[in-house]
């Protein structure tokens, strides 16, 4: 017999809330899962609720009312009639306890809500009975006054409000349920007024339900179409008792200030003077929240913090333009000024807040604010920001870890920070940067103080940069602009060598966002001290840990920026910075990616530089002894040695690839070639032991790849090693940096006409495509859809730049073989690569590829070959490829009849695989098929883009209608040509 399932569930409650250890409580709560999704949970729930024998204890009932509530949100809609109507019954049963109060156990706050909540989605499905109950306890409550009645009214109705919003249920009834909705709304919302209004002094049992009415009445804003305006008219207490809710710190202030927020922020038309009543109320109700706004950022309430900060907020930006018109000049600067407070206080995150409606003041025309929104608050602002963006005195080191998590979220600029500072600079303009020079010119200024004056000018450097004079400099703020972006420099420059970590690390940022306006003045000048300057400075940040990213970042925008005049300088400027590229003993090893950034500012310079060979030997030689010493490491860690090689491959991947077109003065491909020459004798042992590791392997064929295309034919004598390499290690591993290595060698050769060239492609690609066979017959077509993808690139490449190589080859058959497998693969990406291919394959086949005509015809049209072609292509269209794929699926269809149309055999085959109902098409009628094949054949005996995109609509609207995504009759809404 099977087991009591009441009992089952009663064990796994007990085992889920008890101490029988994790792994049974884990396996109590999937029990618990699967039965909830069952029909037997609706009985067990409600015998779970209603056998007061069983003395559940408070963790059973509200499990039961959870789930009951759950299930009715998500299944209610979907139950018959019957079922709706004897469930509705328990839970009105139920219901009928919790208001007779005779049990005390179904009185505790969440499971007595989660009780209203089941009857509220049983009574939304039907409407007028549900608008009759709610009317009804209205009218009782409102008569009687009865404490408990209106404690379940309105956590009913609150209940009914939000199962309107989150319950699956009929779209006529929420719809009926809305109207009914909008006509109680107004009397619930004058009792709701008639409680808040109650003081505790008055009557206790009503002022308990102040929480409960608060509410109710956050969930009813909306039904009630209620606006600031509106309350205030209808009724002035109840805004008041919000408003006062705040001010007093009330336990109910977070509601309040979320119910105020949501009246705020409706759009509602009162008259003028209704509008200025009300916000002058308000004003006056926000400002006199100062004293709680303060007990709440001092006593690190940030719950309260964030309620008030937001309300306030949103009050502000919503009626911004009121605030600034001017009528009321004390209430608009003692709200910029409380808005200032709240900007100021310690959890930025919640400050942030503040900024916007500093944004819409900005968007304002200055000349029609008020006095204080011109300037001051502005001022003041900047002061708010640059306190908000300093770091704390102190030992950074011992920073609290929130404290640092929430200054660098803020100094990120994704919580408005960037855009207050621009804001600010737009108004102050040459006054920002007078601001902030004598804090950066000063000695006696903590370095907090420098480091947040160079962040602030960093943060608006691109405006700074639009101000600056570009083709005359005759405006006053310009020429002042520029005399101050020189101080500035001049002050970060000259600064001791005891300067701040952090400081450095801002520093640099700030130097290379002034690069090219540094150069501009260098040119100017014909003066270069301030470049080297500038790469001295950077050169000393790159040794520091903090500081390393962004000098490596700026040291690439300077070496680009002004490559003019670094030609003209002492290589020994540019090169220095190598020293700090580390592994000495006692140095860290700068990142990979400052190094990389750092080496292609070298490169950049060098490739236009009569010093070319003096900088890339310098550079070469660095690389090139870190590679040797690992390679001759023995005994030590793979991942570390392996981590390292890596690095250095990409290093002499950057040297080759920013050295690909050289200037005649620095050499031209001769020095290119030279460093080709000087690398390629280093890289002979990296194959043999690191060939298993993918990382190194691609950074491997990476390097390859640019000395091929930047040496071109001088790499010829490489080339037969390099398609040695690459079948190996395909075979062996199926690494995808093999085959894009291929596809630059085909690239770079394939236009050879070269018969060697020509042969030794045809062996490379056969014997690639013999690896991809075998391995795509022993893997998922989507186990490795980057090989796949890979590997038609190639082959794609091989048609443009060398056919012969791929359409001579023995292994033709079997790449096609591969290619109409793959039709059928879901993986967008490579499909469309094999698409491409064969696209290209048949629709070239009388143009570029005409020499190879009677080969391509041969693949199509040999014995079983069309019905593969055939049915590989109406499969993927009916049934297998996603939507994603129609269009390239179309197109080769396309090609493949437009080239074969007048073939019997094509024509007989394709009637035959849209016959074939294993392919997808069995929703198909004959005269469906007939007309979809003489619509298809008679778009393709007459080619034209015309036809062609009439063609691939035509397969869209198959494969939908296949996939009963559309219906039939769309396939016989296409008109035949005459």
């Amino acid at each position: 017999m099977a087991e009591n399932p009441l009992l089952m569930v009663l064990r796994a409650i007990q085992t889920l809330y008890g101490m029988e250890g994790t792994t049974r409580q884990r396996e109590a709560n999937e029990f618990l899962n699967n039965f909830a999704a069952s029909d037997t949970a609706w009985s067990v729930g409600l015998q779970l609720l209603q056998d007061e024998t069983l003395s559940l204890p408070p963790e059973a009932l509200f499990f039961a009312a959870n789930m009951l509530h759950n299930k009715a949100r998500k299944e209610w809609v979907r139950l018959s009639g019957e079922q709706k109507a004897g469930l509705k019954t328990s839970f009105q049963t139920v219901i009928q306890v919790l208001q007779s109060g005779s049990r005390l156990d179904y009185h505790q706050g969440p499971l007595a809500s989660k009780l209203c909540a089941i009857y509220a989605v049983a009574m939304i499905s039907s409407p007028d009975e549900c608008k009759s109950l709610l009317l009804q306890l209205l009218t009782s409550c409102s008569a009687r006054g009865d404490a408990g009645e209106i404690a379940f009214l309105l956590a009913f109705s609150r209940c009914v409000c939000e199962e309107m919003e989150e319950a699956e249920l009929a779209f006529v009834a929420k719809d009926a349920m809305e109207m009914h909705l909008s006509v109680l709304s107004g009397d619930l919302v004058a009792l709701i007024g008639k409680i808040v209004v109650i003081c505790e002094d008055q009557d206790t049992r009503i002022a308990a339900l102040h929480g409960e009415a608060f509410a109710c009445l956050n969930v009813w804003v909306r039904r009630a179409g209620l606006s600031l305006a509106s309350l205030y008219s209808t009724d002035k207490a109840v805004l008041l008792a919000l408003l006062d809710a705040l001010q007093t710190k009330s336990r109910h202030l977070q509601a309040c200030a979320d119910i105020l927020t949501k009246l705020i922020m409706v759009a509602s038309y009162p008259t003028p003077a209704q509008l200025e009543m009300t916000l002058l109320v308000v004003a006056e109700g926000l400002l006199k929240t100062r004293a709680a706004c303060e007990s709440a950022i001092g006593a690190e309430e940030e719950g309260v913090s964030h309620a008030l900060t937001d309300v306030i907020s949103t009050f502000c930006e919503t009626y911004a333009d009121w605030i600034l018109e001017g009528e009321h000049p004390e209430k608009a600067t003692a709200l910029g000024e409380l808005m200032l407070y709240l900007g100021s206080q310690p959890r930025r995150q919640i400050a942030s807040l503040t900024l916007e409606f500093w944004m819409v003041v900005q968007d304002e025309p200055v000349a029609s604010r008020s006095q204080f929104y011109k300037h001051d608050a502005f001022m003041h602002l900047f002061d708010v920001m640059l306190k908000q963006c300093s770091f704390p005195s102190g030992n950074i080191e011992e920073m609290d870890e929130l404290e640092h998590n929430d200054l660098n979220a803020f100094r990120s600029g994704f919580q408005g920070v960037s855009d207050a500072f621009i804001a600010i600079f737009s108004l102050l303009k040459v006054e920002y940067l007078a601001r902030l020079l004598p804090v950066l010119s000063s000695a006696s200024s903590g370095w907090q103080s420098v480091e947040v004056a160079l962040f602030a000018v960093s943060t608006v450097s691109d405006e700074i940069k639009k101000m600056l004079p570009s083709t005359s400099a005759s405006a006053r703020h310009q020429a002042e602009l520029e005399s101050m972006i020189s101080q500035l420099l001049q002050a970060i420059l000259v600064s001791t060598a005891s300067a701040h970590p952090l400081v450095i690390k801002t520093a640099s940022r700030l130097l290379g966002q002034f690069a090219g306006w540094i150069n501009d003045r260098a040119v100017a000048a014909r003066a270069f001290d301030t470049i080297e300057a500038v790469l001295q400075y950077l050169t000393g940040a790159l040794g520091l840990d903090s500081s390393c990213t962004n000098a490596a970042k700026s040291f690439m925008q300077v070496a680009t920026n002004c490559t003019s005049c670094l030609i003209e300088m002492q290589p020994s400027f540019l090169v220095a910075s190598v020293q700090h590229f580390g592994g000495a003993s006692g140095q860290n090893v700068m990142p990979i990616e400052g190094r990389l950034l750092v080496v292609e500012g070298i490169i950049r310079v060098a490739a236009v530089s009569t010093n070319c060979s003096v900088i890339l030997q310098t550079v070469l030689n660095d690389s090139l002894s870190r590679l040797d010493q690992v390679l001759v490491a023995t005994g030590s860690d793979h991942v570390v040695l392996s981590t390292l090689v890596c690095n250095e491959l990409h290093v002499l991947g950057k040297v080759i690839r920013f050295l690909d077109a050289p200037d005649d003065a620095a050499g031209g491909k001769a020095v290119t070639a030279w460093a080709v020459q000087q690398i390629w004798s280093h890289l002979d042992p990296i194959a043999p032991r690191f060939e298993m590791d993918e990382a190194v392997m691609t950074a491997l064929f990476e390097l390859y790849g640019w000395c091929l295309h930047s040496v071109q034919d001088n790499m010829a004598p490489q080339l037969g090693g390099i398609a040695t390499l690459i079948v190996r290690v395909f075979e062996e591993r199926h690494f995808v940096a093999p085959l894009e290595c291929a596809s630059v060698a085909v690239d770079v050769f394939g236009k050879n006409a070269n018969a060697e060239i020509v042969d030794s492609f045809r062996g490379l690609m056969g014997a690639l495509s013999r690896s991809a066979f075998r391995f795509f017959t022993t893997h998922s077509l989507a186990e490795s859809p980057e090989v796949l993808r890979s590997f038609f690139e190639l082959a794609y490449r091989f048609l443009l730049f060398c056919p012969a190589a791929v359409l001579t080859a023995a292994e033709f058959p079997v790449l096609i073989e591969l290619s109409l497998a793959c039709l059928s693969n879901q993986e967008r990406a490579s499909t469309n690569a094999v698409l491409m291919f064969l696209t290209f394959l048949l629709s070239e086949s009388t143009n570029k590829l005409a020499p190879f005509t009677a080969v391509i015809n041969a693949i199509v049209l040999d014995v079983g070959q069309t019905e593969k072609w055939l049915d590989s292509l109406i499969g993927a269209l009916a049934s297998k490829s996603p939507s994603a794929l129609y269009e390239s699926l179309s197109k080769l269809l396309y090609a493949l009849l437009t080239g074969f149309t007048s073939n019997e055999r094509v024509r007989a085959t394709l009637m035959q695989s849209l016959t074939r109902d294993a392919l997808g098409v069995a929703v198909l009628q004959p005269t469906d098929r007939q007309q979809v094949l003489l619509s298809w054949l008679s778009l393709a005996a007459e080619p034209s883009r015309y036809s062609e995109r009439r063609f691939r609509g035509l397969c869209s609207d198959f494969a939908k209608v296949c996939r009963k995504e559309l219906t039939a009759d769309t396939l016989h809404s296409f008109e035949l040509p005459n």
